[in-house]
């Protein structure tokens, strides 16, 4: 960890480059997508403090961890898979905010995912996705909806 941190600029630069390359290249990722991850590359000052040092550390953990490459990987492939099917209506952050602000109450009330009680959370939410893919909300675009949560359910791309 400590050598992490002592990495110069460039090199700090250059791995994360290389996380996005790896889990974002060779196919047409959707650019948002791309642009928000290269965005995330924070800068360590040369008086840095120490919390600074440990979030860098964490990035550049999180960032050689294979199995959360292999996750960004999955989401990025299936952003292209959709892009090729004509998906060109981005990253739908709101859509994204709206589910995890409801699904979160949700929780916090005890909601299983399962009951009668989650049910009309679930509809609200599977209409908002409708509109926002102009989609009927029918079995075929709950499945995709499925689909997108699970491949985009992974807490540390959050963290990222």
């Amino acid at each position: 960890m400590h050598k992490l941190a002592k990495l110069s600029g460039d090199k700090r630069r250059r791995l994360i480059t290389d996380y996005i390359d790896d889990t974002c290249g060779g196919f047409d990722a959707n650019a948002d997508f791309v642009d928000m991850i290269r965005s995330a590359m924070p800068e360590l000052p040369d008086d840095r403090k120490p919390h600074q040092v440990d979030a860098w550390v964490e990035l550049a953990e999180l960032t050689q961890d294979p199995d959360f490459r292999a996750a960004v990987r999955r989401m990025a492939q299936y952003q292209a898979a959709e892009r090729a099917q004509g998906d060109v209506t981005g990253l739908h952050h709101d859509l994204t905010e709206t589910v995890r602000d409801s699904v979160g109450r949700a929780l916090d009330a005890g909601i299983a995912p399962a009951s009668a009680e989650a049910a009309p959370i679930i509809d609200a939410l599977t209409v908002r996705y409708a509109q926002t893919f102009s989609r009927a909300d029918d079995a075929g675009l709950r499945h995709r909806l499925l689909t997108r949560l699970e491949i985009a359910g992974d807490p540390r791309a959050e963290r990222y």
